[in-house]
């Protein structure tokens, strides 16, 4: 719908706003979740909200601004998000604020500076995402450094473990993807962004009940197909596309990674989530539908 390229025109947005800022995250908040189940809100991109009936509300990757248009106007193509801003960040409410590595659509700074709650919550990430917490004013004491394969006890039951990513550029070593362990026994593993690499696939978690995988292909990030391999390494009961959507300069069809998986003779189901409704996940049936 947009040409990167062409600065003349506004920017149209893939679907228009539903809800009011503030009335979303209050939602999310007060939704009840299933006992033996996982509700997945999709914020595009690599974000995404997660919650149990009874774990905090956890966040991973949350870019909440337009920010990287400005950051990056002096480039030849434009980067504005095409996804409305969901939720504002003065009305992010969330227990636990995850990243994967500090690139400006992960580790946004106007979001987490813009974040009230940054004295109540707790701030996951690899050591340039803590660096860019504390930079924009959250406590030392609100900070967990995580490193690939290390574990951290967030407290009611839930549990995050870094897991490996290969970095896409030299503006951050630090990559990870997290494997996020509830109360009820789900799992769910984000590979974060993470470039290709011969050794990848056996360099990962096995057998999470969700795998949301980035597919983009562009600035390094895996390609369907590749996210493909990954998916078939990794043998989730269910892989969830992302990373495809929001910048209209890198985007790409979220139904070619089932496409690209029927290639390789995999059959694990693919759910490409909705905006504004939650997924929600119950392992019995294997994936759900809000």
């Amino acid at each position: 719908m947009n040409n990167p390229f062409d600065t003349s025109e506004p920017v149209q947005l893939l679907i228009e706003p539903q809800i009011e800022s503030r009335a979303y995250m209050e939602s999310i908040r007060a939704f009840r979740v299933p006992a033996d189940s996982l509700a997945v809100w999709f914020f595009g991109q690599n974000g995404f909200i997660l919650k149990t009936s009874e774990s905090p509300l956890l966040g991973i990757d949350l870019y909440l601004t337009d920010s990287c248009a400005q950051a990056f106007s002096h480039l030849p193509f434009r980067v504005n998000r095409q996804l409305p801003v969901f939720v504002e960040p003065e009305d992010l409410d969330l227990d636990i604020f995850v990243t994967t590595h500090s690139h400006d659509d992960h580790a946004d700074l106007e979001t987490i500076r813009r974040f009230s709650r940054r004295d109540k919550a707790i701030f996951v990430g690899p050591l340039q995402s803590v660096q860019r917490y504390k930079e924009c004013g959250v406590p030392e004491r609100a900070c967990r450094l995580l490193h690939a394969a290390e574990k951290l006890e967030l407290g009611k039951g839930v549990s995050i473990t870094g897991t490996f990513a290969l970095p896409t550029d030299a503006t951050d070593l630090n990559h990870i993807g997290v494997l996020v362990r509830f109360d009820n026994g789900i799992t769910f593993y984000d590979t974060g962004d993470t470039a290709w690499c011969d050794l990848l696939p056996g360099l990962l978690p096995s057998g999470p009940d969700i795998c949301a995988v980035c597919i983009n292909g562009g600035y390094h990030n895996l390609n369907h197909m590749q996210a493909a391999h990954v998916i078939a390494a990794v043998k989730p009961r269910v892989a969830v596309p992302c990373h495809y959507d929001m910048m209209i300069n890198n985007i790409a069809d979220p139904r070619m990674l089932e496409v690209s998986l029927r290639v390789l003779g995999d059959a694990t189901p693919v759910e490409i989530l909705p905006y504004y409704e939650p997924w929600i996940y119950t392992r019995d049936s294997g994936n759900g539908a809000a």
